[in-house]
């Protein structure tokens, strides 16, 4: 869906010497590779200490493009300190390292990439076995949700406040508290849809939080 906001600046990027990829099998835009048969063929070993040579707290781990107040988005920088800071928050809140998390937040966002993804790269401390497993779905479906984490073993759901008044919104159903979720991360929800979600689908301990990509501090509720 961004094929065309990328062949536009592609001429600068490749100027630049910046390699571009699109996460699928194949790309129909010449100079932009395909990321999947590379993903599909990288080994399973550990990458080499010399990639991460040098690497301090302070390096740059990624830019994550933000809304913020004024004008166009713009590009917050994640070190690798914030970026291990944030995909703490998972652990925080009793994240373990046998927990299924099934997020259907875009990874664009710091909330399904950092926590989400990273929250289940970070449960145990290296160097011991990866930490808990993460469920990714392309496209929010709220008919589909529950269906999901039973079909999955979901233990931890993600949201933003909407998606939970979305699963609210859902025609009720007899099997509506069967499925083994005991954990909801995210932030934005409003009281009434809390109590709502508590008392059709069990329950399940919410960690709201609050958090911005380019603030400097968060907020969690863990009080409940």
């Amino acid at each position: 869906e961004l094929q065309e906001a990328v062949e536009e600046v592609l001429p600068d990027l490749e100027r630049d010497g910046i390699r571009v990829f699109y996460l699928s099998s194949a790309s129909p835009t010449p100079g932009v590779e395909a990321l999947l048969p590379a993903i599909e063929e990288a080994p399973d070993e550990p990458l080499p200490a010399r990639h991460r040579a040098g690497v301090t707290a302070d390096s740059k781990a990624m830019y994550i493009y933000t809304s913020g107040t004024t004008g166009l988005p713009k590009a917050a920088v994640i070190t690798e300190l914030k970026l291990m800071m944030v995909a703490s928050l998972g652990r925080i809140c009793g994240l373990r390292p046998d927990d299924v998390v099934y997020t259907t937040l875009p990874l664009y966002h710091s909330a399904g990439l950092l926590v989400g993804v990273g929250g289940g790269g970070v449960t145990i401390p290296v160097p011991c076995p990866p930490g808990a497993t993460c469920v990714l779905r392309a496209k929010f479906s709220a008919s589909q949700f529950w269906a999901d984490c039973r079909r999955y073993n979901v233990s931890v759901i993600q949201y933003v406040g909407e998606l939970m008044r979305y699963l609210c919104n859902t025609p009720k159903r007899a099997d509506d508290q069967e499925h083994g979720v005991r954990m909801a991360l995210g932030n934005g929800m409003r009281a009434e849809v809390w109590k709502e979600f508590l008392r059709r689908f069990g329950p399940v301990a919410v960690w709201e939080f609050y958090g911005a990509t380019e603030g400097n501090a968060g907020f969690i509720n863990y009080t409940g």
